[in-house]
């Protein structure tokens, strides 16, 4: 009798990591990049960023980091490149577009120019961009 309801217990178990790999497996998604079409932006100003999102950059910058805001039907995306040693860094937005699930911005990070000569003091470079609202899942590369 004693052996019947381990043999029980254990299919009960087996049974229910199963559903649990099931679920988990259902909600995988795939990210489409492939591009369907450009999306308008605007470089936000300083003092066009919301203030939550310019102290949430102020608290990150000391390190790389990415991450949207949205606010009043619009999608704002940060990108920083954290602490660099001198000034004359810039970024440049690649593309901005929407896939068929995502939207995508590439950035490509530019250091100074060879003949520009840098201050002393380190920088912080970031950029936000501002584009219409999308509650698609947003890709920064």
């Amino acid at each position: 009798m004693r052996g019947a309801r381990g043999v029980v217990r254990r299919g009960a178990g087996v049974f229910w990591v199963l559903c649990v790999i099931l679920i988990m497996g259902c909600s995988v998604r795939t990210l489409e990049t492939e591009k369907v079409r450009d999306l308008d932006y605007e470089l936000a100003e300083e003092a066009d960023i919301p203030e939550e999102m310019r102290g949430t950059i102020e608290e990150h910058k000391e390190e790389a980091f990415s991450f949207t805001y949205a606010d009043k039907g619009r999608l704002y995306i940060a990108r920083g490149y954290g602490k660099q040693k001198t000034d004359g860094y810039k970024i440049q937005v690649q593309e901005l577009y929407e896939s068929e699930n995502a939207v995508v911005l590439k950035t490509a990070f530019l250091g100074p120019e060879p003949d520009e000569e840098a201050g002393p003091e380190p920088s912080y470079p970031y950029i936000v961009i501002q584009t219409e609202y999308s509650d698609k899942y947003v890709v920064i590369e």
